[in-house]
């Protein structure tokens, strides 16, 4: 009897010994899932390219490098709303427009605008850090007056906020569009920064560099005609912003 007694006991170890022993067998495997599960993802992450595409126009049809300006002073085919001098940057080449602080520039003379163009310009902060400026805007106004700095009649405008570092505004009055975002505008302290429109009847596109900042329908029907940029109300410790390499292209039939 006693025998029997021990002998159930020692089967009920050995059964729950070979339970236990299971019961970690089956836990191993199920964290061992999860682990493989995680490095997967972690290794798996999908890479999504960032695809550039705009295209520009086959022809140009306007083209000012500011070349054949004379240095320190205003280009002839420009108009102001205050002052702007030529000047070279060295460090960079060729001549830039250096703007005055709180003014608005746009050409002198009308330009026909097809459905589908592009303009492109490079910008450039002189500055120990970009938030010694306030914000920088280009678009397009319904006229080609000059009598404020910001026109009231302004179809639509990109905002390059300066002085929070990386906040950007794209805004349309004609479409009742405001989108803001972010875009690190830090690094382009001394830095030049390449601009591309691309239009499409009411729809543009706004790369800064390799970003698409802008992809929306912005003139609702307006007709391009003056496009403008104005320089920041305020412009601190010497800070300077410029521009050059302006061109507007018109696509072939």
């Amino acid at each position: 009897m006693i025998s029997n007694v021990l002998q159930a006991q020692l089967f009920d170890k050995i059964k729950n010994k070979i339970e236990d022993k299971a019961s970690e067998v089956v836990e191993e495997g199920l964290n061992s899932g999860k682990k493989d599960r995680k490095q997967k993802s972690k290794s798996g992450r999908i890479q999504l390219e960032n695809t550039i595409n705009f295209y520009p126009g086959d022809s140009i049809i306007y083209v000012s490098n500011f070349s054949r300006g004379e240095v320190g002073s205003m280009p002839g085919d420009w108009k102001t709303t205050g002052s702007g001098s030529v000047v070279p940057v060295n460090q960079i080449g060729g001549n830039w427009l250096k703007m005055s602080e709180r003014t608005t520039y746009k050409l002198n003379h009308s330009i026909y605008y097809p459905d589908d163009f592009t303009i492109e310009f490079d910008l450039l902060v002189a500055a120990d850090k970009v938030d010694d400026l306030s914000s920088l805007y280009f678009g397009f106004t319904k006229d080609n007056s000059l009598t404020r700095w910001i026109s009231s009649n302004t179809i639509w405008s990109a905002q390059l906020q300066y002085m929070n570092n990386n906040d950007i505004v794209v805004s349309s009055s004609s479409a009742d569009i405001y989108q803001a975002s972010n875009f690190d505008l830090e690094t382009y302290a001394n830095q030049v920064m390449h601009v591309a429109i691309e239009v499409h009847k009411d729809q543009v596109k706004i790369f800064l560099d390799d970003d698409k900042i802008a992809d929306t329908k912005l003139f609702n029907g307006e007709k391009a005609k003056h496009f403008f940029i104005s320089s920041p109300l305020r412009q601190e410790h010497k800070a300077s912003t410029l521009f050059s390499n302006f061109n507007i292209r018109v696509y072939k039939d």
